[in-house]
Parts: structure tokens; C-alpha cells; sequence
């Protein structure tokens, strides 16, 4: 992947696929490398732990639909940082019912841009207000 837009997409179409092959090409092949799903109880750490951790979120029908929409980011020439806010619509609605904020760093390693952190976390559970702003009536709070 030759920029972390590419990285970030390719991350994407492996999650929409369920794709544990395509997802482990994103990641970089570290010891380092940390991934942490939402709900998670600790995070998973090196290839083995964050494939494992792929495998069983893979394995559950999520059969939802996420629109990524990026709210910012930052890129030097070595490493991309980038937070996203996935809309998340179910099964038998119409648009988005909640929201998922993933911050997610890149690494330009020799192979090109790899991801290497990763943190998932749940957002609102309300559809998102068009200000962008969550309105607590809408539908509940999330606990951290």
C-alpha cells in the first residue's frame, strides 16, 4: 500500500469481506502491533493475538452495514494517525443507529504502509444529529 489512504481503504474492504487474509496484509508483521475491539477486555498484542482477534469478530454474523467518515488525521512522512467514526446501520433499518470511533495508526515499513495500532470504541447509539452534535433524548449514552 504506497499511501495510508490506501492502507485505510484496503483495512475497509477486508472488514466489509470478513476477509482474515486481506485484513492480515493491512497489519504490519510486528511483535509490536496492538489491536483493541470494542467491548474488548484487554488488548491483543503481536500477529498471532490480533489475527486471533480478527478470526473471532469474523466469525460472528455481524451482518451490519459501517460507513467510515473520517474526522481528522495527521501524517508526517514515517506515520499516519487517523480517527474515524463508523456509522453503523442493522438489520431492518434504514439509516445509521449508532456509531463506533476508531483511531488507527499507520507506519510506512519497507513493504509500504502498514496499520500498527488500532482502538475501537462504541460511540452513540442515537442516529447522528446533521450539527453533529449528540443529543442525549436521541436514543441512550454510552458507557465507558
Amino acid at each position: 500500500m504506497n499511501s495510508p489512504e490506501q492502507a485505510r481503504a484496503a483495512y475497509y474492504a477486508a472488514f466489509r469481506a470478513a476477509d482474515i487474509e486481506a485484513m492480515m496484509l493491512v497489519w504490519a508483521e510486528r511483535p509490536d502491533i496492538v489491536c483493541l475491539h470494542p467491548g474488548s477486555p484487554r488488548a491483543h498484542r503481536g500477529v498471532a493475538e490480533v489475527m486471533e482477534s480478527w478470526l473471532l469478530v469474523f466469525s460472528r454474523e455481524l451482518n451490519i452495514r459501517i460507513e467510515p467518515r473520517l474526522v481528522a488525521g495527521s501524517e508526517t512522512d514515517e506515520i499516519a494517525c487517523m480517527l474515524t467514526e463508523e456509522l453503523v446501520t442493522r438489520p431492518g433499518d434504514l439509516t445509521p443507529t449508532g456509531s463506533i470511533f476508531v483511531s488507527q495508526t499507520y507506519r510506512k515499513l519497507e513493504h509500504g504502509w502498514r496499520l500498527v495500532q488500532h482502538h475501537a470504541s462504541h460511540g452513540r447509539r442515537a442516529p447522528p444529529n446533521p450539527a453533529g452534535v449528540f443529543v442525549a433524548e436521541g436514543g441512550g449514552q454510552s458507557t465507558h
